[in-house]
Formats: C-alpha cells, structure tokens, sequence
C-alpha cells in the first residue's frame, strides 16, 4: 500500500508541471521601438523578442505573441485579461487609470537612458531637468518626457524625425533613446549625411523595463522573476543585447561604456 501511494505521488510531481503548463499572450504592437521592437510588414524581431523567445524556454508556459496591433488595443486588450503579459515597460507608463489595478511587476529586464542630442558643436551646459526651460526640443509625437514642463515641444513623427530636427537646426537639441541612436546610426546609412549628423550629449533620464503581468498570474510572479534573473546571470540577454547594440545596460550588470 505504500508503495502504491509513493508511486502516486511520484508520478503526481512529474505530472505537476504539464497540468500547469498554458499559454500565455504577450503583447506585441504594430510600432517599431528599434532595435527592442522591430515590426516590418507583420515580422518581428528585436531585444524584446528574442527576450520573450528566451523567457519561454525557462517557463513551463507556452508564451505566444499577438498579432501586432495598436498600442491602445493591446492595453485594452491586457486590461479584460485577453493578453497576459506585456514587454517591456516602465512601471511610470502604466501608471494611470483601470492599468493600475490589473498589473503586476516583475524584477527589472533592462535600463534604458534617455540623452540629449545636439547639431555638431551646438550643445549647451546641462546638469538638471530645470536647464531645458524655455528651449525648443525636439521629441517623438504621442510620447511622455521628464521634465516636457519646462520646454517647448517640437513633436516629430518618429525618432528619424527628430533626429532631422536636431541636425538642421529646427530644434536646441532631442530627447533620444541613446540605444535606439547607437542603433539606427549603425543600420541606416541615411543617418551618415552630412544633414543628418548629430552629436550624442548626457543622459537626461533612466527608466528600468520590466514585464507587467496580469493579476491573474500573482501565483507566477516569483517564477517569472526567476527566469528573468537566470536569462541575467548565464550572460543570455547580455548576447541578445549585444547582437543589437554592445553598449546597453542590462539589470544587474555593469554598464560598459
């Protein structure tokens, strides 16, 4: 009779993991964050995705993508529970409203640094938020910044946008992401015209990534920061980082400048 019940429940715990297992829906968008997100006609790649890639091969889960879909639709969508997992974010993007009350945070994925840009020799002192009063930056349409109190806003479409506004004098200086910059000087050879260049200045802002999980998944959470912190330490998301930019910031790592 012991030997009957050690064999149940032997084969219990075996069985444990595969009753566990689902699937899972992270969100994915249809606008490119270059080089996180990369969405070119319905094909995705990028950090997050071979981020995402990696998570699932350390979680019993089965994660699975959505079809790229509007920003807004995705937050609606992760709001009614439809998608369960959102990468990555800023917990300060998804502070407001019905977001508040259906997400869960898991340790920091990455750290991202916003910097100033300037036209060649342009640049100006700058130590706090408060230097930018009164100057015209230019920004992305549609994003958040620190410190947008103080300036005048000069919205482009997108990060190209606002890099043309900089070099040609349109603007005092940008906000940029200073990987997404690294990045699209090195794959697109439009950014090396002479009516393109600008020079890199200091980081203005720092904002840690992590994953948002429903609230339904409060019983993985520990499991999920887990994995996170295994993809960290073995030197997997420092690979995938590196594929795109060698010099970004992972959680919990030295930056190397």
């Amino acid at each position: 009779m012991i030997n009957v019940l050690c064999r149940g429940l032997v084969a219990s715990l075996l069985l444990a993991p595969a009753v566990q297992a689902k699937t899972l829906t992270y969100a994915v968008t249809n606008e490119s964050w270059a080089p996180y997100w990369i969405v070119e006609d319905q094909r995705v790649s990028g950090i997050f995705h071979e981020f995402m890639l990696a998570l699932d091969e350390r979680l019993p889960e089965q994660l699975q993508a959505s079809h790229p879909l509007p920003p807004l639709r995705t937050q609606k969508l992760f709001r009614e529970g439809q998608l369960q997992i959102e990468c990555c974010v800023s917990k300060s993007w998804r502070s407001h409203g019905e977001q508040v009350d259906v997400s869960l945070w898991t340790v920091p994925v990455l750290e991202t640094e916003e910097m100033l840009i300037f036209a060649p020799g342009r640049g100006f002192p700058y130590q706090r938020l408060e230097d930018l009063r009164g100057r015209s930056i230019a920004t992305v349409r549609g994003y958040g910044y620190a410190g947008s109190e103080y300036f005048q806003r000069n919205d482009g479409a997108d990060a190209r946008a606002l890099i043309y506004l900089v070099a040609q004098g349109r603007s005092e200086a940008g906000i940029l992401d200073r990987l997404e910059w690294r990045f699209l000087r090195h794959e697109d050879a439009q950014q090396q015209a002479p009516r393109w260049q600008v020079e890199e200045g200091p980081t203005i802002n720092r904002s840690q990534l992590r994953l948002r999980l429903h609230r339904d998944l409060a019983g993985r959470l520990d499991a999920f920061n887990a994995a996170i912190r295994s993809l960290q330490a073995d030197g997997t998301l420092a690979r995938i980082v590196a594929r795109y930019a060698p010099q970004a910031h992972v959680a919990g790592q030295v930056e190397i400048r």
